[in-house]
């Protein structure tokens, strides 16, 4: 399928070649109006796959049409930009609510510029259809990008709600990187069929990323400052508790390590500084909870690194997810010991090509023991050298 006429300047632009696989399959189905679950492998451009015919389906000026959901405002700012540029081909506007960005501006710009798309985060959704300042009776297409995340069981009843909200005949379409058993019960919960387009075989977009595995007990702080010094090395490390995030955070400031945060906790403004300076190169390395492993597309980024095992398949995928996107290179390293390595290989990364490998002195990768603990051995043989020269010096004196 060629690219669509109208988005041809967009791709030059952006020097995008083709569509997607997952862009073509999805295209004239979601064009047809039809309800869609489409699952592909992160980084293959499922963003674009849901905004390249919506953008077409849009009537300028004639109020709200589309809401897309999205579970974080990262992520909901991050497809707004993606939105922006596209939609200004036939003169429409895009908007994102998100919690924790101030309210009352929100309600300001939103009564001001009238946006045909709005992109939203659940809660402040929620908050502005009380105040019946979004009205969805108007929307005819509902989009629910990481729906294996938004369709799980805290949020399903909301996402239940929302859709009760929309035109009863509004199309419904779903976006995902990884399976949920919901989806083969969306029939029962939403009182509707869902045409299923399934291409996470498609391994073209994450065949550059390298998997290594890396055995660390209680030395991950000192393998990170290795990779933070190393130049060439521009990464995000995941942890899967604040306690040892925070406790990470200490050591390294410890070690003067220039780093960022993207912490749950952090205001939304500290959130977005952390990224600006981490996206501009600022700062090579970002340390995060699983705030960031859904969606971000940041092409910089060639390392992601697991402070800990991750609990399950799915969340390995999506933080491996942020890099090599579209088929660039990239490296995700996981930290564990002897015993992890195998839960991880068998289990976890179990349809990956894992290596084990170490991080020599310089922040690079080797598979060859010997060149890292040579360096150590080097060390060891400077200091009993010194300790013969002071016993040499000392000899027949009387020790204090």
């Amino acid at each position: 399928m060629k690219v669509p006429e109208i988005f041809e300047n967009y791709f030059k632009e952006k020097s995008y070649k083709e569509l997607t696989s997952i862009q073509e399959k999805v295209y004239e189905s979601f064009k047809n109006g039809e309800n869609l679950l489409a699952m592909a492998p992160t980084g293959s451009g499922k963003t674009l796959a849901f905004s390249l015919p919506l953008t077409e389906m849009v009537n300028p000026k004639s109020g709200l049409q589309v809401i897309i959901l999205e579970p974080s405002q990262e992520l909901a700012i991050q497809t707004r930009d993606v939105l922006q540029p596209i939609l200004k081909t036939v003169s429409a506007k895009v908007m994102a609510l998100t919690g924790g960005a101030n309210s009352k501006r929100q309600l300001e710009k939103l009564k001001k510029e009238k946006p045909e798309v709005i992109v939203a985060t659940i809660g402040r959704l929620q908050e502005m259809m009380s105040l019946k300042k979004v009205k969805p009776g108007s929307v005819d297409l509902l989009v629910i990008d990481e729906a294996d995340e938004l369709l799980s069981n805290i949020k399903l009843e909301e996402i239940r709600d929302i859709v009760g909200r929309v035109k009863e005949d509004a199309q419904i379409t779903m976006f995902s990187a990884t399976s949920n058993p919901i989806f083969y019960e969306l029939h029962k919960w939403f009182g509707r069929d869902f045409d299923i387009i399934d291409d996470r075989d498609n391994n073209e977009y994450r065949k550059g990323i390298k998997h290594f595995f890396i055995q660390a007990t209680n030395n991950q702080d000192e393998l990170i400052r290795r990779l933070a010094h190393n130049n060439k090395f521009h990464g995000v490390v995941f942890f899967n508790s604040s306690r040892q995030l925070h406790k990470t955070i200490t050591n390294l400031n410890y070690k003067k390590i220039n780093f960022v945060v993207l912490d749950s906790k952090s205001s939304s403004q500290q959130r977005k500084d952390a990224l600006n300076k981490f996206s501009s190169k600022k700062v090579n390395l970002i340390l995060t909870n699983d705030v960031a492993a859904r969606g971000i597309d940041i092409p910089s980024i060639n390392t992601i690194v697991n402070y800990m095992i991750p609990r399950t398949t799915q969340e390995y995928v999506h933080r491996s997810g942020r890099t090599g996107r579209m088929g660039r290179d990239g490296i995700s390293i996981t930290f564990g010991n002897a015993h992890d390595m195998r839960n991880f290989k068998n289990d976890i990364a179990k349809d990956f090509d894992v290596k084990q490998v170490m991080i020599t002195e310089d922040g690079s990768f080797t598979t060859n023991i010997k060149k890292v603990i040579s360096k150590k051995n080097d060390t060891k043989a400077k200091e009993k050298k010194k300790e013969r020269w002071r016993d040499k010096k000392n000899k027949g004196k009387r020790k204090k």
